[in-house]
This record gives C-alpha cells, structure tokens and sequence, in this order.
C-alpha cells in the first residue's frame, strides 16, 4: 500500500490531503466542536487561536508531511510520516471534539513524540526534510504552552 501511495504524484497526493482535510473540517463545523479551550480562553480572556486559525497551520503542516512523505526514501522514516499524518488527522477524533483536556495533552505529547522522532530520523536523510517535519513538533509545543496558560 505505502508503495503505492509513493507512486502517486505530488498533486494528486496533496489533493487527496487537502479532502480528507476538508471532510474532517465539514465534521468539526457541523457537530460544532470550539473545544473546551476555546470556551475557557474567551470566558478568561487569555490569549488562544481561533479555531480558523488552527485549522490553517494544521492544513500547511499535512501538506509538509505530505510532501516529506513522497519525497523519503528510507522505508522506516516513510512509515512513520504516514502514522504521522493519520495521527494529526485523526486528532479531532481521538480528543473527542477537542473536550477532553487530558486527551489534548495525551494527543499532544504523542504528536509531539512522532514529529521530533520522524525530524530526528529523517535528518540524516535529509535535512530539509526533517524541517518540514520539525514544524510540527514546534506548533505542537507552542500550543501545549498555550493550553497550559488557559487552564492554569
């Protein structure tokens, strides 16, 4: 499967990123997920990203995976950018709409360990690679921050 997932073109491959995407976001609008840390951010006035926003970082960094994802050649590294990008779609699911703290930090620190592992071992691959992968661990530790400072 993942040889033939390599096999299809950059387009098509970011596509195919880009509507699963969209279909993620199509159910987080229509079941209304703002998430308990945006509830609490506004009731506080402490600083957090809109929704909109996270959505948008979230869009740029998948099509960085993806990207990376294409364009690896060790068959390891190329496994876990795949479990990567499932694992960062998937985040609304597993987090339960974004309700569950304890599944936001769990979430969290898992995305966080797949991203700077997969950026440690995509470095010796290539290095402009694993940037593209380091960003994720740096929105992931940016928002942790965040979410700690709302519900503190």
């Amino acid at each position: 499967m993942i040889i033939k997932l390599k096999g299809i073109n950059l387009f098509k491959l970011l596509a195919a990123a880009l509507i699963l995407l969209l279909l993620i976001n199509i159910v987080i609008l229509k079941f209304n997920f703002v998430g308990i840390t945006q509830n609490l951010s506004q009731q506080n006035e402490i600083f957090f990203p809109k929704g909109w926003f996270i959505g948008l970082v979230w869009t740029i960094l998948i099509l960085f995976q993806t990207f990376v994802f294409k364009y690896t050649e060790n068959e390891n590294s190329t496994k876990l950018v795949l479990l990567l990008i499932f694992s960062c779609m998937a985040y609304p699911i597993y987090t339960l709409g974004f309700s569950v703290l304890s599944l936001i930090f769990l979430g969290n620190l898992i995305t966080l360990a797949l991203s700077s592992f997969a950026a440690g071992m995509l470095f010796n691959e290539s290095a402009k690679l694993s940037t593209f992968i380091f960003f994720t661990s740096i929105w992931i530790i940016v928002v942790t921050y965040l979410l700690f400072r709302v519900h503190s």
